[in-house]
């Protein structure tokens, strides 16, 4: 049997995937010294690697005695490259350098460039890229494109770009190497920028192109120009392959337009999981959990198996629309087909039990997760803070670092308003300081959320040396520092203040307003705060939210202008009959002893929340105040009567790095009678006090 022949049944039995006769023909080349064919050898290589049996594909290649064709080589680190084999590629390329009789050619560096592209070698990379320009190769469009495409995968896209620049020639490859730079490198208008010169100079764009444009503007929420581009395709009959029909469905669900979304998801004939995961995606976006999971059983039904994108799509859908039985659904399949959740899936899962109030569950979670990763921490910290549970927030914060996860800014910007919200100082300094150790004095974000603690704080010092620090102030720093002085007594220094920020580049907003109203109230500042209040309608066109009109009826309740406080209520239908609006005023009425219109306020509001005893408390208070008894009597028996009790009030103090919470007539404290006699010498002396004051 001569090599002809033998070579037509091997290329039979790799059509076929023939391995056992495969086998005995290799057995026959072997009995007729046949082993250093070249062409046979290739052959049985190739045989080899369609079977995934990698290492007598290598034997074969090894047995040859003098391996002096380069095609043999480069096929087999072709094959390398293609079946993912990365170091065996190096390997061989290696081997052949110190091959006395070869040289590598235009054929071999695109997969040794692919191999160090696959292991991140940058270093190996530029040292092929050296033996490129050596052996004059540094003018072949498809060796610098692969070059350009190693450059871009191991996150050099400079290094690409400019190499990119510098070709005399340029192939689609190369564009679509370059183009995905740009995207990857955060850059989309420059992607789509160059997508459009690419066809300018005459190349028309394929599959991988395509789909990186449709993706660049999907990161713009360019509708218009996604749109653009889908009718390009089907003007041109251009035929959508699967990544291209599933960078359009992301595209349209991604910006909203879901119609489209589900008209382009409806035509792919094959569906594949990116497919469905992008209409997932983009039902998720809207909090659609229902129709998710409507797919996700369709998806089940083709049985197309669903991936950790898929999971985390559907669980945010449910946290956004609080649906907590779909998302129990979902941990349930995930935990009964065990899947092992990544960090995303699992931070999905938390923030769901979060947002539908199960604190117990998503601690479960946190507690059955790796915690090597900082994102769970910070999302476990967000949750905490999310509920209103500061003290949480912060032992999280604590044990994070006790387990020795360093904290990233997000940690920070998280974890910094507990502190404001429970004014606790000492704390917010040491995270302060962790903030230096850390290096992230100079964030922006992590600065503004440091300015912020210091704030509400009432650290106004510290909160100005920070401000007076930050090298470009917007108007979220401008606000906060207004926020500390009016907060803290210092009204003066907030006008002052407000009217610099008026003349700088950041412009107030309506929280701005708000800051700059709170402090005229607490100063007692009515023209001021008349005129910063008009000023805020007349001048930047803001209309006043609820929060605005309460400053101002608190401003005019404080000095007694309760009928011109009432009168704004009743002439704005928005506010007329808000609860809060009118409890403020009511507290007024009770504070200034005005009964009439307090006795008309009180009926609105028990009218609006008959179970609420703080008007009836108030109400009570109003009466002894000017010494009507009797309606005192008769409002304490209606408390009586509907079993109303007010609820105790909650305060905390931190002492030595501790926070220590306290409600009304509580004794669970360890050290709860020493603080109850501190309390009452404290009471006592008070009272002497103010009898020596008068």
């Amino acid at each position: 049997m001569d090599s002809t022949k033998l070579l037509s049944l091997l290329k039979t039995c790799i059509n076929s995937k023939s391995l056992k006769q495969g086998k005995l023909i290799h057995q026959k080349i072997v009995s007729l010294g046949l082993q250093n064919n070249i062409i046979l050898c290739k052959n049985l290589i190739t045989l080899y690697f369609s079977c995934h049996l990698f290492q007598p594909a290598k034997l074969v290649f090894q047995t040859i005695d003098n391996p002096l064709d380069i095609t043999l080589w480069n096929g087999l680190m072709a094959a390398y490259t293609k079946n993912f084999i990365f170091i065996e590629t190096l390997e061989l390329f290696h081997r052949l350098l110190h091959f006395p009789y070869l040289k590598p050619d235009a054929f071999t560096y695109p997969s040794v460039l692919k191999a160090c592209s696959g292991l991140g070698r940058v270093r190996y990379g530029k040292m092929v890229h050296t033996h490129v320009i050596k052996s004059g190769l540094g003018m072949d469009v498809v060796v610098m494109s692969s070059v350009v495409g190693m450059y871009a995968k191991c996150n050099l896209f400079e290094d690409a770009i400019k190499l990119f620049g510098e070709m005399p020639e340029r192939d689609v490859v190369s564009w679509n190497n370059v183009i995905s730079c740009y995207y990857q490198d955060g850059q989309p208008e420059k992607a789509l920028e160059l997508f459009e010169e690419m066809k300018v100079s005459g190349f028309e764009p394929n599959s991988v192109t395509l789909t990186t444009a449709i993706s660049s503007c999907a990161r713009l929420l360019d509708l218009e120009r996604g749109k653009e581009i889908h009718k390009e395709l089907m003007r041109s009959g251009f035929v959508l392959d699967g990544f291209v029909s599933s960078a359009l469905v992301d595209m349209y669900g991604k910006c909203g337009c879901l119609e489209m979304a589900k008209e382009t998801f409806g035509q792919i004939q094959r569906k594949n999981v990116v497919s469905w995961n992008s209409m997932i995606a983009g039902y998720s976006l809207k909090g659609d959990s229902e129709s998710c999971i409507e797919l996700f059983r369709r998806m089940h039904e083709e049985g197309i198996t669903p991936t950790l994108t898929t999971f985390s799509s559907i669980l945010m859908a449910c946290s956004r629309s609080v649906k907590l039985r779909l998302g129990k659904f979902i941990h349930g399949y995930i935990i009964r087909n065990r899947v092992e959740a990544d960090i995303f899936v699992n931070s999905s899962l938390i923030d769901l039990y979060f947002k539908c109030g199960n604190i117990a569950s998503a601690e479960n979670v946190f507690q059955n997760m790796p915690k090597t990763n900082v994102v769970s921490w910070n999302v476990m910290i967000s949750g905490y803070m999310k509920v209103g549970s500061y003290l949480e927030a912060l032992g999280i914060f604590t044990n994070m670092r006790k387990t020795g996860v360093k904290p990233d800014a997000v940690t920070f910007t998280s974890v910094l308003p507990a502190c404001s919200q429970l004014g606790v100082l000492e704390e917010g300094k040491e995270i302060h300081n962790f903030i230096i150790e850390s290096k992230l004095e100079s964030n922006e974000v992590v600065v503004g959320a440091l300015l912020d603690m210091y704030a509400k704080c009432g650290a106004v010092d510290e909160a100005l040396h920070i401000f007076n620090q930050l090298p470009q102030r917007d108007f979220v720093s401008w606000t906060s520092m207004i926020a500390a002085y009016g907060s803290h007594g210092q009204a003066f220094e907030a006008l002052s203040l407000f009217e610099k920020m008026q003349q700088s580049d950041a412009k107030p907003d309506k929280v701005t307003f708000l800051a700059i109203l709170s402090a005229c109230s607490h100063a007692g500042l009515v023209g001021e705060g008349c005129y910063y209040f008009n000023q805020m309608i007349t001048e930047y066109g803001f209309k006043p939210a609820v929060e605005h009109y309460s400053c101002l009826i608190d401003l005019l309740g404080r000095v007694g202008r309760l009928q011109e406080a009432y009168e704004i209520l009743q002439r704005t239908p928005d506010i007329r009959e808000d609860v809060g609006l009118l409890s403020t005023l009511f507290s007024a009425c009770r504070l200034h002893k005005e009964i009439d219109l307090g006795e008309k306020i009180g009926r609105l509001l028990i009218e609006k929340d008959p179970n609420d005893p703080s008007t009836y408390i108030i109400l009570s208070n109003m009466y002894a105040s000017v010494k009507k008894w009797d309606e005192v009597r008769k409002v304490r028996l209606k408390i009586k009567a509907l079993g109303l009790k007010k609820n105790p009030g909650c305060s905390w103090i931190e002492v030595g790095k501790r926070i220590h919470p306290f409600v009304v007539e509580d004794k669970s404290h360890p050290q709860a009678d020493m603080i109850y006699e501190c309390m009452s010498i404290l009471a006592s002396h008070m009272e002497n006090y103010q009898v020596l004051s008068f």
